[in-house]
């Protein structure tokens, strides 16, 4: 009786004891996405989604266009809850994610000629404050499995 107790009490502890291995279960993408969780006051989402258009979205187009980002997007919760706007952007991997100086002004140089105003849209994004909240921010992989 007490071996096959054992026997049963070993038999269902070696799923608790068996650990998946990356790259051999599952891989982690290279490329990553960046999320910021917003809380935009419910009165001031549809403002908010067109402000960032003229701002937030204008840049994600030209670091696309650039090779910066591969992807972004602008998720929006119909829920009341908190948070209910998601920004996403996605890097080809980590090192991509790192700024430089020259990027920067290669970016504001290509907003520029764009015609975008960096007053106008410094004092737009200064308004930012008095609808919104950043609460939550995570760097993401996808995940694979094999």
């Amino acid at each position: 009786m007490i071996k096959k107790f054992a026997a049963i009490a070993v038999a269902t502890c070696i799923p608790f004891f068996a650990q998946a291995e990356v790259w051999k279960d599952y891989t982690p993408s290279e490329e990553v996405t960046e999320v910021v969780m917003v809380a935009v006051q419910p009165n001031y989402v549809d403002d908010y989604l067109m402000q960032i258009e003229t701002t937030w979205v204008k840049s994600m187009e030209v670091q696309k266009e650039m090779g910066i980002v591969v992807d972004y997007a602008v998720w929006a919760s119909n829920s009341a809850e908190s948070p209910n706007v998601y920004l996403t952007t996605t890097y080809k991997n980590m090192g991509a994610m790192q700024g430089s100086e020259e990027r920067y002004d290669a970016v504001n140089a290509a907003l520029k000629k764009m015609g975008m105003d960096e007053d106008e849209n410094e004092k737009t994004a200064k308004g930012y404050e008095n609808m919104r909240e950043m609460v939550g921010y995570t760097v993401m992989r996808q995940i694979t499995y094999k």
